[in-house]
C-alpha cells in the first residue's frame, strides 16, 4: 500500500493565523466568559474573520488520523510568533495542550495533506445575477465583496490555487480580499483583470470593456491570455482603461470618489454622447428612451441624475438643449429636435 504523506507548509496570512489561535483557545481545558466575548467580537469585526475560523474548524475535522503526525509536532517551535498577542497570556498558563492545539490549527490553515485527505477537488461554479432595475451585494467565500449593477451576470470559480470570476454581462464593483497566494482574476471576452487586494469596477460593453480602479493596483491582460502572459497595462488609483479585443488599452485619468456613483443610485455623465447616456438609463428598465435621429445621438451631455428618474433627465434635455419628447405607440419616449 502506498504511504500517505503529510506535508505542512508555513502560512503567512495573519487572519488565518489568528483564526487558528482562537480555535485553540476555545478548545482548551478552561475558557472564560471574557475569552468567549473577545472571540465573538473578533468574529463580528470582519466577514473574513468568520470565514477563516470556519475553515479551521473544517480542516480540524479532516485531520483524523494525522493528529499525532510528527510533521504537526515540528510546528511547536514556531508557535510564539504565530499566535496573536492577546492569546499569549493564556498560552503561558496552560502551555502543553493549548500549544499543541495552536500548532495543529495553524498548520492546518496552510497544509497540503496527502492525497487521501486533501486530494484535489473539482472546481465548483457559482452563478450570481441581478435583474433589470435591481442591484445586489454579495460576499464570496474568501471575504471578497461584489456589488452587481442592474442586468449583471457573473460566474465564480474558486479553488485552492486560484480565484476566477467570469463577467458574462453588465457591471460589477469588486472589493477584493487580500490573498497573495491566490490573486483574483475577472475574465471577459475582451480581456481580463488581475488583482490581489484592491477595489475596482469592471463594465462589459458591446464594443469592449471598461476597468476603473479606486484602490490598490490591477493588471490588465489580453483576451484568452494565460496567467503567465505579460500584462498589457497596469492601473493605479484614479485611472480608467477601455479594452477591446486586438487593441492596446486606452488609459485615462478620472475624478471620482471611493466607489462608483451607481452604487448610490446615481448616473454621472461628463461630456458623454446622448446615445450613450440613453443606453445607461435604458439598462435600469422603465419606459425606454429612443433617439429619433442619429445626429441628435452625438449631442454631448453632462450632469448627475438618479438612475430611476429618466423623466428628470428628459426635462433637463428639454431645458438645456431644446430636445423635444413624446410617447410613441410602443410606449417609448422618443427624443428629437
Amino acid at each position: 500500500m502506498k504511504e500517505t504523506k503529510l506535508e505542512v507548509v508555513a502560512d503567512a496570512d495573519p487572519i488565518r493565523t489568528q483564526a487558528a489561535a482562537w480555535f485553540a483557545r476555545l478548545h482548551a481545558d478552561e475558557v472564560s466568559e471574557d475569552e468567549q466575548a473577545q472571540h465573538q467580537l473578533w468574529l463580528d469585526a470582519e466577514p473574513a474573520h468568520r470565514l477563516a475560523y470556519e475553515r479551521v474548524e473544517r480542516m480540524w475535522t479532516m485531520l483524523g488520523d494525522f493528529s499525532a503526525a510528527p510533521e504537526i509536532s515540528q510546528r511547536l517551535a514556531a508557535i510564539p510568533a504565530a499566535v496573536p498577542a492577546q492569546t499569549q497570556p493564556q498560552l503561558q498558563r496552560r502551555p502543553r495542550r493549548l500549544q499543541w492545539l495552536v500548532a495543529c490549527a495553524a498548520a492546518l490553515t496552510a497544509v497540503v495533506i496527502g492525497w487521501r485527505v486533501l486530494a484535489p477537488a473539482p472546481i465548483s461554479e457559482q452563478r450570481y445575477a441581478s435583474a433589470i432595475g435591481e442591484q445586489r451585494s454579495i460576499t464570496l467565500d474568501d471575504g471578497t465583496q461584489v456589488d452587481l449593477d442592474t442586468g449583471t451576470t457573473l460566474r465564480v470559480r474558486y479553488s485552492r490555487q486560484q480565484r476566477r470570476i467570469a463577467l458574462d454581462q453588465g457591471r460589477a464593483f469588486f472589493k477584493v480580499a487580500a490573498d497573495t497566494a491566490r490573486p483574483l482574476t475577472v475574465d471577459t471576452a475582451q480581456g481580463s483583470v488581475r488583482a490581489v487586494g484592491t477595489q475596482f469596477e469592471v463594465y462589459r460593453l458591446d464594443d469592449g470593456l471598461d476597468v476603473t480602479l479606486f484602490e490598490g493596483k490591477v493588471q490588465l491582460r489580453a483576451a484568452a491570455a494565460d496567467d503567465h502572459a505579460a500584462a498589457v497595462a497596469t492601473l493605479t488609483p484614479g485611472q480608467r482603461a477601455h479594452m477591446a479585443a486586438g487593441k492596446a488599452p486606452q488609459v485615462q485619468s478620472f475624478h471620482g470618489g471611493s466607489a462608483p456613483a451607481w452604487i448610490e443610485g446615481q448616473l454621472v455623465f461628463a461630456d458623454m454622447p446622448l446615445r450613450a447616456a440613453v443606453d445607461e438609463f435604458n439598462r435600469y428598465g422603465g419606459s425606454p428612451l429612443r433617439i429619433k435621429d442619429a445626429a441628435l445621438g452625438e449631442l454631448r451631455v453632462s450632469g448627475v441624475f438618479r438612475s430611476n428618474d429618466s423623466s428628470g433627465f428628459v426635462q433637463a434635455l428639454s431645458a438645456l438643449h431644446r430636445v423635444s419628447a413624446h410617447t410613441n405607440a410602443a410606449g417609448e419616449t422618443e427624443l428629437s429636435r
